[in-house]
């Protein structure tokens, strides 16, 4: 699609006039028009720390209609190598990346797509396809719950990621404004300056368990419009906290597949005591199928599918077919109960979502052996009252030259910091069952001792 620039011009940004804006956003144009062919054919990769220039770069190359490859700017080489096996960009904007053997041959992403990278199951970096239609059909299903004024978002999540990305669009597009800034500042009692009374903020549950020991930021809190909570479940320490807070708290659910949220449990249900992830939006159907296929009744667990006009065209250089009976099949289970909210109760595959980032173990498994240092390795999630899960890795030495912390520096050096486990932890032999499975009896042990 092609902006009306002209749009830009209103001061939506907080903190950044709309003249100044327009007028970077006509500086990427320009720099994409300098090598219009090839990023029409190869794509540009947005990978800019500051969120207003993040911005200004994504409607540059949708205003030009090129290929938009999200990408987080604090990647290392394990994620930009992977990135670069599936797509060879004209033009990296922000951070600066340099590989001496970058493929020679890559798909071409479809014109006008939009590449928003998401974890899997299959230890290969996934980019999901979606388009200005998807999107936006992802705002309306928004607007459906939050109402037809302009959305005015505080913005902590990262633009790269589905939910900070979805943030931006839907104040663009509603007439609405943002502010970018950090949970941590949050945290100190530094607020934007916009009345809280017009604001959605969205968290996930371990930004909000942190910036609720303040009671100067509770007391901002409790005069937003909502506060959004996804990514990963809450504790149930921490839901008790938020009820006897009486935060405006709205979980939701959602996936990059699905241009984020599809579900919503509006606050007076939560701080009721409903423990689920909420009722369809108006653009999204959900369903839940037993091994057999066949749809489970009331509260019996099940595989979660979703139908959704903001769904996905597939993934990039991956087989496009995601569909099963029009339903997207989800890597989580739960159950509907009798008053159709959705409760989610774990996920069938074995990612990891810890501070609400997606983490694949086979992903960290493979870091770790490429190290050379490790003969055996087994990473896996662990429950944590502040994270969700906590990343902890078992490894058998391929020596003793290596100590721990050793192995330590040099995983950082290919992965990004929240993938590097919190407790890295040396064993003769991986604490597995006879079946291969993690046996958590000896998993306990082992943590008792060593954590």
């Amino acid at each position: 699609m092609e902006f009306n620039l002209d749009a830009l011009k209103r001061d939506w940004i907080v903190g950044t006039a709309g003249s100044a804006f327009l007028k970077l956003v006509q500086q990427y144009i320009g720099q994409i028009e300098d090598v219009v062919d090839a990023a029409r054919e190869q794509g540009v990769v947005i990978a800019e720390l500051d969120p207003v220039k993040f911005a200004a770069a994504f409607f540059a190359a949708s205003h030009s209609g090129v290929p938009t490859i999200l990408a987080n700017p604090k990647w290392q080489r394990y994620e930009w190598e992977r990135l670069y096996q599936q797509v060879k960009p004209a033009i990296v904007f922000g951070v600066s990346v340099n590989f001496k053997s970058a493929p020679s041959e890559t798909k071409s992403p479809m014109p006008g797509t939009i590449l928003i990278p998401t974890g899997g199951s299959s230890g290969k970096l996934k980019l999901a396809v979606h388009t200005w239609d998807t999107l936006t059909a992802a705002c309306d299903g928004f607007r459906s719950f939050a109402g037809t004024e302009p959305i005015h978002s505080c913005c902590v999540l990262p633009l790269y990621h589905v939910s900070g990305l979805m943030q931006m669009i839907r104040s663009s597009t509603s007439g609405g404004q943002i502010v970018f800034t950090d949970y941590r500042t949050l945290q100190k009692g530094q607020f934007p300056k916009i009345k809280a009374e017009n604001l959605f903020l969205s968290l996930v549950p371990t930004q909000l368990q942190r910036i609720i020991e303040q009671k100067t930021v509770v007391d901002w809190l409790l005069n937003l419009k909502a506060i959004f909570l996804g990514g990963a479940p809450m504790s149930a320490t921490l839901q008790a906290r938020v009820r006897e807070m009486r935060l405006p708290v709205v979980p939701s659910y959602g996936m990059t597949e699905t241009a984020a949220m599809v579900t919503v449990l509006p606050t007076k249900d939560f701080l009721s005591g409903n423990i689920g992830v909420g009722y369809p939006l108006q653009h999204a159907d959900i369903q839940v199928f037993g091994d057999n296929h066949l749809p489970c009744a009331p509260e019996e667990i099940g595989h979660i599918r979703i139908r959704t006009e903001s769904l996905c065209l597939g993934y990039h250089e991956l087989s496009s077919e995601i569909l099963k009976n029009g339903y997207l099949l989800s890597t989580d289970e739960g159950y509907l109960d009798h008053d159709g909210c959705l409760h989610v109760i774990g996920r069938s595959d074995r990612i990891i979502i810890s501070g609400g980032e997606k983490i694949d173990p086979l992903e960290i498994e493979d870091a770790f052996l490429k190290t050379g240092a490790v003969d055996q390795v087994l990473a896996m999630g662990w429950s944590d009252e502040e994270w969700g899960e906590r990343l902890i890795a078992f490894y058998v030495p391929a020596n003793d030259k290596d100590s721990v912390e050793a192995l330590r520096q040099r995983l950082k050096s290919v992965l990004i910091n929240y993938k590097i486990p919190r407790a890295i932890i040396k064993v003769s032999q991986l604490p597995l069952t006879s079946s291969g499975k993690p046996d958590h009896n000896l998993v306990d042990k082992l943590l008792e001792r060593y954590v």
